[in-house]
């Protein structure tokens, strides 16, 4: 099976973040960030960050016209006025980057996606991109601050428990047991959609 993985820069040093890369033989970074800067560690700045990979022989992709989760097009937004990352999954680009990806998993890359968050049940890399990956066939692991790694498998029952706490308490008479954890699953990723999601600005014009 394929293998992607994922990985938020947080406040890393460079150097405990290339020893995260390394414990797991990622040799090319996807920077998915639609802003790809930040004042706070600015050694992840897109050039930056870049010419660090590069020197270690990781090399680095920017991919967020692909999957970047911040857009100008309002028709990308849900009637809420939050990023629909459904709507976003039918577009050309990103489904010509799921394609991306796997030509480079066949041309013997070991990839990870990068964005900002610590916690990937915060980020949209596993809300929006991941499900479409296991869709395709790969297994997703998101690699921790720890340097451990949470499967996608895993994280979507921790975003089970945080949306339907009591979803284990089964009723029998209702529908399949399955086919309820997968309804349930599917509202739940709307629901972190609309928490996380880019949300649009009334008042701006864009």
């Amino acid at each position: 099976m394929k293998i992607i993985y994922t990985i938020g820069h947080s406040s890393h040093d460079n150097i405990y973040f290339l020893q995260l890369l390394n414990k797991y033989n990622i040799d090319c970074i996807v920077d998915i960030r639609s802003v790809p800067f930040s004042k706070y560690v600015p050694h992840f700045n897109k050039n930056v960050i870049k010419k660090f990979l590069t020197f270690h022989k990781i090399q680095y992709i920017y991919m967020a016209d692909e999957f970047g989760a911040v857009r100008d097009d309002k028709n990308l937004f849900s009637p809420k006025g939050y990023l629909d990352f459904d709507v976003i999954k039918h577009t050309k680009a990103f489904k010509d980057g799921i394609k991306r990806l796997n030509t480079g998993i066949d041309k013997g890359y070991t990839i990870s996606l990068m964005c900002t968050e610590k916690d990937p049940l915060d980020c949209h890399r596993s809300i929006m991109i991941a499900p479409e990956l296991l869709k395709n066939g790969f297994l997703v692991n998101h690699i921790l601050p720890d340097g451990n790694i949470e499967t996608q498998q895993s994280l979507e029952k921790r975003l089970l428990n945080l949306y339907f706490p009591t979803h284990e308490q089964q009723d029998f008479f209702s529908v399949p047991e399955e086919q309820n954890k997968n309804n349930l699953l599917e509202k739940a990723y709307r629901l972190r959609n609309a928490d996380i999601g880019h949300k649009l600005n009334t008042s701006d014009s864009r």
